[in-house]
């Protein structure tokens, strides 16, 4: 049977809904998962403030299942790739199809049909045998399918579970580097209000060193002067 003919006979439009349930089987399409970025906010005073800005998961849900028209096509690639020769279930399928637009119910189409493709050397076991041929076909497909999920998880999912355990590892050491830093500036502050205080007493203490120097000072120098003065009117040494 032709690509193209066979094609006619199962596609879909994309996203319509199938008369029967379709179901997922361990394969569900996972919305792409947008994150912001959580950055560490640091304030620099004289001990900083951390403010680690981290958004929590937000939870994400698998899609509904919808038939996509690049599956369907794949499945039916394979089952055309092992088409069986003669008068098969395919054949059924497209003289049936032929009667779709007929005004009858679905039995009367199913006999027509069926009626249809025994004048053409069809028996009842081959349509039926051949139709569970092609189930086995679709199941191989659903088989590689499974594993093809399994190593992609393998490779993204678990690849990006282990990176954020690293980052998150990092995280942490980068915060006990943080308080470790904390402690040490704390200290370091300690010190610089104990430096600052003691200088302000060592210039108080110089000043007032200073001033008790001078007050000393100009009180000697005040005796001096005045002794040389007394002794000059007492003794008359200028009128001699």
């Amino acid at each position: 049977m032709k690509w193209k003919k066979l094609k006619s006979l199962f596609v879909v439009e994309e996203g319509a809904e199938n008369k029967e349930e379709i179901k997922e089987q361990d394969t569900p399409v996972v919305k792409e998962q947008k994150e912001e970025e959580g950055n560490a906010i640091i304030k620099s005073n004289d001990t900083p403030k951390i403010d680690l800005n981290i958004p929590k998961n937000k939870s994400v849900s698998p899609e509904e299942g919808q038939v996509k028209k690049e599956f369907v096509n794949h499945l039916l690639k394979a089952i055309n790739d092992n088409n069986l020769d003669g008068i098969d279930y395919l054949e059924f399928k497209n003289t049936l199809q032929s009667f779709a637009k007929m005004p009858m119910d679905e039995s009367l189409r199913f006999q027509s049909a069926w009626t249809a493709v025994k004048t053409m050397g069809a028996n009842e076991q081959k349509i039926i045998e051949s139709a569970q041929y092609y189930l086995s076909i679709l199941a191989k497909e659903e088989e590689q399918f499974k594993n093809a999920m399994k190593r992609g998880k393998s490779q993204k999912i678990d690849g990006e579970l282990k990176r954020m355990e690293q980052l998150k590892k990092q995280r942490n050491e980068k915060l006990e580097l943080i308080k470790k830093m904390e402690k040490e500036i704390t200290s370091i502050s300690k010190q610089i209000n104990a430096i600052s205080e003691q200088v302000m007493q060592d210039e108080v203490m110089i000043e007032t060193k200073r001033n008790h120097f001078y007050t000393s000072y100009q009180h000697v120098v005040n005796q001096i002067k005045s002794d040389i003065d007394k002794f000059k009117q007492n003794t008359n040494t200028d009128n001699k």
